[in-house]
């Protein structure tokens, strides 16, 4: 049940206000009237744009199996971000790619060939987009590219290729992208094309680039359409780091008047000669931070960590804040504005709709791995956004507030992340309206002292007037985890024109002229953690998941085109006949789509024969060689299907190559994928590699643990045929520690893993070669549990719901469907770990006698996390020691198996795991409950 962290050395602090004062003494902010005039009069340099989504890297891979698995889900995440007078968010930023890996995966690329028309249906970037103008309809479009298909070899290529696909987004969805880098993702400025970009665009007479002078796509539809299209605005140069550029736009008058926005990633600072304060202050230009971190991890589990907090005090926590916190995050837009005047933050990613365990999981605003259960995590991130946007306008028009730099002040030290506020460093932004009527301060305290701000307003309406002060900050003890989440705490009426704020530790707070019924009603939801049900299609049955990628049973999705709401057919809204998105998938190298049989006869790759039996679609390995660009990591196509907390089951999937030239092609499947590891080639487990004359190889990720022939597969009497355009069936079953291969049914090889990883999701994958997939199978196991009924973090320790301590009186109170961790003995909780942490935090035992304890009605419980195989436990069921000084299984990564609790018996029982007797430290990083 879930339950709180019990009393010990390593429960986290409980806040005790008030704190100590800082030593840094009270801050003052001044807002005078000439500072206010000289805000308002910028246009752009100063005007607040506010936040945004970027979509890339495989990031939103799953949004649309949200939308047609629970529409009502999907629609609300889209409102949360995007809706409302003041909304979160108001920019969609759209990667363009090459179907190669850029990171956590690729992105699709639109126009694979030339003479291609662009399949903007099959990027869910765009449609993405145009679903948020169905709540946002001042929603700002942005586009950038990674590496380009293989036919863009020359700027002409590289303009053809993007204005086909903005016109072809125009035409399918009824909105203009507004901006626009024609370079390379965080590559070095080529200040003279985006020049020359931008000189195209605005005097383009010709329109879509047709196949030959028939071609009814080519050239402009209307008027209209070209002059929406000859406004695109240009960016340069999302660098990596701070922009190199800055000294270029600064000298160069005609340059600076061409390109209209400069912009980099990451870093807040300014360059050595000041040239991006300058360009904002001077010049007003635009300066974005076209791609900043969201937060690490989960907040709501965040306030029971032990970080160090700074103060001398030991490791007693940081409550909402520390390192990669929601407060940092707040810092780092404020250090961003005050420090090279960054408006604006685009986070990569916003929204993390991608199979966690991937690179840069855990690194988002809103969790959406899941869409079959329709289970969406919305973090503390948002909140701290809602601090700026709830009490401004913000955007990209007159209508703005404008940010002054006069009455904003950021003295947190680091860069990427900005993370030295542990003294109360000052940290605080001020926003006033185009009128000057109004004025909101955004104060971030990132540390466990009290912090003294008095806020003096002089020659401006602002003067004399009460300042309403919103605040967040982690729940007491007992509550939900955001019931402290932006709540207007008081009233301060200025005392000879100042008035004196009082900051929390570890908080945020807003200081608004704003009367609390002028400020929008917030819009981040509540996410109940029991809703994360595991994917399971017939409980019942045998059956735990199922795909002929035909999806003829499913109905028609709602897509916002020109400003209506129209129902699209399930396939055509993925991307059509040709190439859709499969449902489920998550593709970390080429492209797995479903395609049309007739489509694939009709184009001779497929003959009649070898349809027949096969539905109306498969699934088909898209990327050749031929088609094979450059890629951020090298790998062959792989994609990732279900669910991560998949135990012991069998998959299965029939498979065809398609006529190959030369050496023969391999497919692969495989089974327990948690991720782990940028090298997604040899993410899984366990997996069966088969080549197309019958060369087959069993592995352990990556390694050979059986290899064997075409001959062996005759002598098996497996019927394998070899060659293209036939099918086998090939499936995969994992049974706790033994791994079993069949091909048409027969078995060909096993395995028994000394140290088995027991969980994960099923991965297929190719050799950059055309091969279909038809059938896909996952079933149960006899016997055996197919999954974990929770895969439980080591910093989660009390219900989201709140305290659980009336358990003894009222078992009916008790949330006891997501069990609690208790611990107890000497343990550190840290956050900020890798991105193949399970959220990113760690647990780690340091003493004999140190516990983790829980109680469940599950069968068994499996520990994950790193280790050298050196630490041993002591297993307790009911407080009877059941195991003693077990040796843990060393490991290779943090969601790896390192050890096993089988065979409890029915019924509920309170499971503990002790360090034992001269043991070495032991670092949890999850808890699986069979």
């Amino acid at each position: 049940m879930a339950s709180s962290a019990s009393a010990s050395s390593s429960s986290p602090a409980t806040p005790q206000f008030p704190a100590p004062s800082s030593p840094l003494g009270a801050v003052d902010i001044r807002i005078d009237a000439e500072a206010v005039d000289n805000a308002i009069a910028s246009r752009h340099g100063l005007t607040f744009k506010g936040f945004g989504v970027l979509s890339g890297n495989a990031t939103s891979s799953l949004l649309m199996d949200y939308k047609a698995a629970h529409p009502d889900d999907y629609w609300r995440l889209i409102e949360t971000l995007f809706g409302g007078p003041r909304p979160i968010m108001n920019l969609v930023k759209v990667e363009m790619g090459n179907d190669r890996n850029n990171s956590t995966g690729p992105n699709v690329a639109t126009m694979r060939d030339r003479d291609e028309y662009p399949a903007v249906r099959r990027e869910p970037g765009f449609q993405l987009a145009a679903d948020a103008r169905r709540y946002q309809p001042r929603l700002h479009v942005s586009m950038l590219r990674w590496h380009a298909p293989t036919w863009v070899r020359s700027n002409d290529d590289i303009y053809h290729w993007y204005k086909n696909t903005i016109l072809a987004v125009y035409r399918e969805y009824g909105y203009m992208v507004d901006t626009v880098n024609p370079d390379v993702n965080e590559r070095t400025a080529d200040l003279a094309w985006v020049a020359e970009f931008r000189h195209r665009v605005a005097n383009d007479t010709t329109g879509f680039i047709g196949n030959g002078p028939d071609d009814p796509n080519a050239g402009f539809r209307d008027g209209r359409e070209q002059e929406l299209f000859r406004c695109i605005r240009v960016i340069t140069s999302d660098e990596e780091t701070t922009g190199t550029f800055g000294d270029d736009l600064v000298a160069d008058r005609e340059l600076r008047d061409t390109i209209d926005i400069a912009a980099y990633h990451y870093s807040v600072r300014d360059d050595d000669e000041g040239n991006f304060t300058r360009l904002a202050d001077e010049f007003d230009k635009e300066i974005w931070n076209s791609e900043a971190q969201a937060t690490f991890s989960n907040s709501a589990d965040r306030p029971n960590n032990t970080m160090d907090d700074g103060r001398g005090a030991g490791r007693v926590g940081t409550r909402l804040g520390g390192i990669g916190s929601p407060l940092e995050m707040g810092n780092t837009i404020i250090k961003g504005f005050v420090k090279s005047r960054r408006t604006n933050a685009i986070y990569q990613p916003a929204i993390g709709s991608f199979y966690e365990g991937l690179e840069y999981s855990h690194k988002e605003l809103i969790s959406a791995r899941d869409p079959w259960s329709g289970w969406i995590y919305y973090d503390a991130g948002l909140t701290v956004l809602e601090h700026f946007c709830r009490f401004a306008e913000l955007g990209y028009d007159d209508r703005a507030w404008r940010a002054v730099p006069e009455a904003s002040v950021c003295e947190v030290d680091g860069n990427n992340p900005v993370c030295g506020a542990r003294h109360g460093e000052p940290s605080a932004l001020t926003l006033v309206s185009p009128d000057a009527s109004n004025y909101s301060t955004v104060i971030v305290n990132d540390s466990g002292y009290e912090r003294v701000y008095r806020i003096e307003a002089r020659g401006f309406a602002g003067e004399g007037r009460p300042l309403h002060v919103w605040r967040t900050r982690a729940a007491e003890p007992g509550r939900a985890y955001d019931s402290d989440y932006l709540q207007v705490v008081n009233a301060v009426e200025p005392a000879n024109g100042v008035c004196t704020i009082v900051v929390e530790p570890w908080s945020v707070v807003t200081a608004t002229t704003l009367s609390p019924d002028e400020v929008p009603a917030v819009g981040v939801p509540h996410t109940d953690e029991r809703t994360r049900d595991v994917l399971d299609v017939d409980p019942n049955g045998t059956l735990l998941y199922a795909d002929d990628f035909d999806y003829a049973d499913q109905p028609p999705v709602d897509v916002f085109k020109y400003d209506d709401l129209v129902k699209d057919d399930y396939l055509t809204s993925r991307g059509g006949e040709t190439g859709a998105s499969a449902r489920y998938t998550t593709d970390t190298n080429g492209a797995f789509e479903v395609v049309a049989t007739n489509v694939l006869v009709d184009n001779g790759y497929l003959t009649g024969d070898a349809s027949r039996g096969h539905g109306g679609h498969v699934l088909r390995q898209q990327i050749d060689w031929n088609h094979a660009g450059n890629a951020w990591i090298e790998g062959d196509p792989r994609t990732s299907i279900g669910d991560l907390r998949w135990a012991n089951y069998r998959v299965g999937v029939d498979v065809l190559f398609e006529e190959y030239p030369g050496r023969a092609p391999y497919v692969l499947i495989g089974a327990r994928e948690m991720g782990g590891s940028k090298f997604s080639t040899d993410l899984a487990a366990y997996d069966f590699k088969l080549r197309a004359d019958g060369v087959w190889l069993l592995r352990n990720y990556g390694n050979e643990v059986r290899r064997g022939h075409g001959v062996d597969l005759e002598l098996d009497g497996t019927g394998f045929k070899t060659g293209s355009g036939e099918w086998n069936r090939v499936e995969l079953e994992v049974a706790a520690d033994t791994v079993t291969v069949f091909i048409n049914g027969v078995r060909v090889t096993s395995w028994r893993d000394p140290h088995p990883q027991t969980a994960g999701r099923v991965q297929l994958g190719t050799s950059f070669d055309h091969v279909l997939f038809d059938n896909l199978r996952v079933e149960r196991l006899p016997g055996f549990a197919p999954y974990y009924r929770h895969l439980i973090d080591d910093m989660h320790m009390t219900s989201w719901e709140g305290s659980r301590d009336d358990c003894a009186e009222d078992v009916d109170e008790c949330d006891t469907t997501v069990p609690g961790l208790e611990y107890s003995g000497e343990w550190t909780h840290d956050n900020g770990k890798g991105m193949y942490t399970y959220q990113r935090t760690e647990s780690v035992a340091l003493a004999a006698g140190a516990s983790v304890s829980l109680t469940t009605d599950g069968s068994g419980v499996d520990l994950f996390g790193p280790s050298d195989g050196s630490a041993r436990l002591n297993a307790y069921v009911d407080g009877v020691l059941v195991r003693s000084g077990m040796t843990v299984h060393p490991t290779t990564a943090s969601l790896r198996t390192a050890f096993q609790l089988r065979g409890l018996p029915a019924g509920t029982h309170r499971i503990t795991f002790a360090l034992a007797d001269g043991s070495t430290p032991f670092t949890l990083d999850a808890v699986g409950v069979l």
